[in-house]
């Protein structure tokens, strides 16, 4: 039976910025919009959320304007790790969700192709010097993309009822 190679091509990231609420605390949170209507998510089955801790906090666990800077540095090195990888075809590996500032804490969502993948590339990282915060990982098997329907959940809200 011949190899079959199917190509897909990625929705463009488009973003949309919330001020939001989560657990009563304030959350400010930019999700790619374009994933709205990705259609081939049993391609990218795995979440992966990347933590990294904020120190410097101003009111209601939101980092200060310093703080905010050195997390968005943080964040974008590790985003690009994470969206450099590469399948064994060459294909992109994962694709960009959500940033989120809430709660003392940065969070980056990406929807992961192969888990080891994007495993490798962030232990690599994780390991490869002392860091000014401590981040983590977590990647779960997600083939339904429930973890990613709260940040989905909130396009109703800011479009009404037929969004």
């Amino acid at each position: 039976m011949p190899d079959h190679e199917i190509t897909i091509d990625l929705p463009e990231p488009h973003y949309t910025l919330f001020n939001s609420k989560r657990d009563g605390l304030p959350e400010v949170i930019v999700v790619n919009d374009a994933l709205l209507a990705f259609q081939h998510t049993a391609i990218f089955p795995w979440h992966l959320c990347i933590t990294i801790e904020a120190e410097e906090l101003i009111e209601n666990g939101m980092p200060s304007e310093k703080e905010s800077k050195l997390l968005f540095d943080l964040g974008d090195e590790i985003e690009s790790v994470v969206l450099k990888g590469r399948t064994e075809q060459g294909a992109e590996n994962a694709m960009f969700l959500a940033r989120s500032t809430w709660n003392e804490a940065r969070e980056l969502m990406f929807q992961v192709h192969d888990p080891e993948v994007a495993h490798t590339e962030l232990q690599t990282l994780l390991h490869s010097r002392t860091w000014q915060r401590q981040w983590n990982y977590r990647m779960e098997n997600d083939p339904e993309w429930e973890k990613a329907s709260f940040v989905f959940q909130l396009f109703p809200q800011a479009r009404g009822c037929d969004a």
